[in-house]
């Protein structure tokens, strides 16, 4: 009896070392097919500026690409301030992996009012039909009218406002740096003139963020150096707005994630009263 039970106890350690040691195999569920996705995106009855999404495929979870972000929920809204023909991409996580519908076009042919009557867009542009100029806080004598200099350095925990005579070494020249303006005729325009460097100088877009204080350019750059502003990762990148009135504003330009510069700029109007 003794023999048989040892007998047994190692055919079963035998058998569940054989089934420890087999590979496992996972099987993914079927790839949709393109064609069967179901999905809608339509400016909304109410306002035309924002563009509803709408998922209609079953049984799958949703992705969407749009001119300001992904989204993986069934029903959405995504405001489109500005004039222009926009991309949009409707997707499916399955079974499989991601499916995506080819890209729809949506074509807006309005402002919208409600988004631009922000405070931050009107002391940032003067608002809708208006513009604002800006300047570096530095001119050719090297003297700041507003702030301690043109910049100064932050990072993770700390933070240095020197004033710029005290920072030779940082390699930035005194001088007119030109203007750059923003305004809100018929689009979000965007206009960089620097005249220290003529060759970062541009036309393009730009776009505000009031819930999360951010402001991004698009095919020009704001003013700045080549020295200190040479470090900075990505000119074109969502810059924070640290603080912002009628005549100051301070842009956060990040070099890379815990260093970073604070570019000071007033207006136009306050260099030229001041």
């Amino acid at each position: 009896m003794k023999n048989n039970l040892i007998i047994v106890l190692a055919f079963l350690g035998s058998a569940l070392l054989y089934a420890s040691c087999r590979p496992q195999i996972f099987e993914l569920g079927g790839l949709a097919n393109k064609g069967d996705l179901k999905f809608t995106i339509a400016p909304s009855s109410a306002n035309p500026n924002d563009i509803v999404l709408t998922s209609l495929t079953p049984n799958v979870t949703p992705y969407w690409v749009t001119p300001y972000g992904q989204s993986i929920k069934l029903n959405d809204t995504t405001n489109v301030p500005f004039p222009g023909t926009y991309k949009f991409v409707y997707g499916v996580e399955s079974g499989g992996g991601l499916v995506l519908a080819d890209t729809t076009l949506v074509t807006i042919n309005t402002i919208d009012k409600k988004t631009v009557s922000d405070p931050m867009w009107i002391k940032l542009s003067g608002g809708l039909g208006n513009s604002k100029t800006w300047v570096l806080d530095l001119d050719a004598k090297g003297v700041s009218k507003y702030f301690t200099g043109p910049f100064y350095f932050g990072g993770t925990g700390w933070e240095w406002d020197p004033a710029f005579k005290d920072i030779p070494w940082a390699g930035v020249s005194a001088g007119d740096y030109g203007t750059m303006t923003f305004d809100l005729i018929g689009n979000a325009n965007f206009k960089s003139d620097n005249k220290m460097f003529p060759d970062l100088s541009g036309t393009g877009k730009f776009m505000l963020y009031p819930g999360t204080n951010e402001l991004a350019t698009i095919d020009a750059q704001v003013l700045h150096d080549k020295a200190q502003g040479g470090q900075v990762a990505n000119w074109n990148a969502r810059m924070t707005v640290k603080t912002l009135t009628d005549s100051t504003m301070q842009l956060i330009a990040k070099k890379d994630a815990n260093n970073w510069l604070v570019y000071n700029y007033i207006t136009k109007q306050y260099y030229d009263t001041h």
